[in-house]
């Protein structure tokens, strides 16, 4: 029997990739091993180990059959850090007295869960092990798994590989990851062999997700929340991943640029605390990949929200078809470079260095200023943004579109800001300042939308006719009428001191 924490690193390869990987310099003075493995994993019929973030399975790995619980979440920039309890078994049968330890005995319904466990899916694959000793006291095991995952009628390949540290210290086996990444393309995977079972057995397609409340606690230091703080912007970044590579909802790239927004804004406000030249490499990085999600979630709004309503009011039938299959075009081509961005080896590169930084695996700390608790670094940090966004938003109706839009840059900034501090402060008052960052930032970012199709009506080859006419249907809507939010900026304005009291 084993129980502890089981820390791993976990990548998507693809299939085609497997051989140079196996031929990697890393891993020629090593002998690998091959075994064939089948894994049968257990749940009740509406899935109450699922919903309480546990798995567990009967696993044969060449003769032996082992029973193996795992509870926690799933990864974060390819990190996997869950509990497991492990037990050599005779056959393939579960006992569950030896889990009496477990949080499978402590729940609530405990009995009952027990009596209507059965398989729901089971995994077959063929793992190829390494072990690696690069220095004395330290063990590595690499691991190629290739097969599949199969539920009923329904199955799915699986191609993944897993850097785990058997010994020694952590960060050798992200020193290995990235030699690695050097020769082949390793993607970091936030989904676990269990997590993709469930998905086939309930016949899920992926879903968009929204930004997670984020919880911090008054006594953490501003690192410990800038952990969680980025940490909770990678993992919304791939929990956005899969759908955005296979569907065409525009839902997942407007999500992922939302995380990718979030990530770098997070890194800007605690620059200092993670490092200044790591933070702005991993900045500067991820802006990289959010341009080009940007561009693809501009045609989409092009094409579904700001083109439809001038479309409509011309009135040409024949026009608007015409235009509205040249938009899909382009959008379709500017999705697809989304989607190589979010496949690139700067991507997976970044997030293999975030994942890292994540585990405190990195080394030594930032020189964080001596002495500051984390409400003060808040209440430092959100005066000096809400600051910077009076000091443009007070002059709104004079100013130009471009003007305007470098205001409600400041207002995301702020309002994403409160958002990952909002549990510090109290949350009344503070939920009134939201509402009024959001308006200012909503309605100007109607006028921005407006702002954009001007410059993508250009680019579609539309009639001079109509040309003209959306030239000034959205430089109208441009304009917007400013005017409107000096009552919710003069909120704003009043309400800078209310919230920032600490809970």
């Amino acid at each position: 029997m084993s129980a502890g924490t089981e820390i791993e690193l976990k990548f998507d390869l693809a299939p085609e990739a497997r051989s140079r990987f196996a031929s990697a310099a890393p891993l020629a003075d090593a002998s690998p091993h091959r075994t064939r493995m089948r894994s049968l994993y257990f749940d009740t019929p509406e899935g109450a180990l699922a919903r309480r973030e546990m798995a567990l399975r009967l696993r044969r790995e060449g003769r032996r059959w082992v029973q193996t619980l795992k509870a926690g979440r799933g990864g974060t920039g390819g990190l996997h850090e869950r509990e497991e309890w492990e037990h050599s078994r005779p056959g393939p049968t579960l006992d569950l007295t030896l889990l009496s330890e477990t949080p499978l005995a402590r729940m609530q319904d405990a009995t009952h869960v027990r009596e209507r466990l059965a398989p729901v899916f089971e995994v077959n694959f063929t793992r190829t092990a390494w072990t690696l000793a690069p220095e004395p006291g330290t063990r590595l095991e690499v691991a190629l798994d290739a097969g599949e995952v199969a539920s009923g009628e329904r199955s799915a390949p699986i191609c993944e590989v897993e850097i785990e540290c058997l010994e020694g210290d952590p960060g050798r086996a992200y020193d290995l990851a990235a030699r690695l990444m050097q020769e082949v393309q390793l993607h970091p995977s936030a989904v676990s062999k269990a997590e993709r079972g469930y998905r086939l057995a309930r016949g899920e397609a992926p879903r968009p997700v929204k930004a997670a409340k984020i919880a911090l606690d008054p006594s953490m230091t501003p690192v410990d929340a800038a952990r969680i703080i980025v940490g909770a912007g990678v993992a919304q970044l791939q929990a956005n991943e899969e759908g955005l590579l296979l569907s065409s909802d525009p839902e997942f790239v407007h999500q992922a640029r939302v995380a990718i927004r979030r990530t770098r804004s997070a890194l800007r406000m605690f620059r200092r605390e993670i490092g200044v030249e790591r933070s702005e490499a991993w900045h500067e990085a991820l802006g990289d990949i959010g341009r080009a999600l940007g561009a693809a979630r501009d045609w989409d709004v092009f094409g579904t929200q700001t083109l439809p309503g001038a479309l409509e009011a011309f009135g040409d039938a024949a026009l608007a078809r015409s235009l509205r299959a040249k938009v899909a075009h382009r959008r379709r081509g500017e999705r697809e470079k989304a989607r190589e961005a979010m496949r690139s080896p700067r991507l997976s590169a970044v997030l293999l260095e975030l994942s890292r930084w994540l585990a405190h695996a990195d080394g030594p700390g930032a020189n964080a200023p001596a002495g500051e608790t984390l409400p003060q670094f808040a209440e430092r940090v959100i005066r000096r943004r809400h600051k910077r966004l009076l000091g443009g938003a007070l002059m709104l109706a004079s100013m130009t579109p471009e003007e305007r839009h470098r205001v409600r840059v400041e207002a995301k900034r702020l309002r994403y800001g409160v958002d990952s501090l909002a549990s510090l402060f109290r949350p009344r008052p503070l939920a009134t300042f939201a509402a009024s960052l959001e308006t200012i930032q909503d309605t100007l970012g109607d006028c921005n939308d407006a702002a954009t199709a001007l410059a993508l009506v250009g680019e579609i080859g539309a009639p001079e006719a109509f040309a003209a006419f959306a030239r000034g249907w959205f430089s109208a809507r441009a304009r917007g009428e400013p005017s409107a939010l000096e009552p919710v900026v003069a909120d704003i304005a009043r309400h800078r001191r209310s919230w920032l009291r600490r809970a």
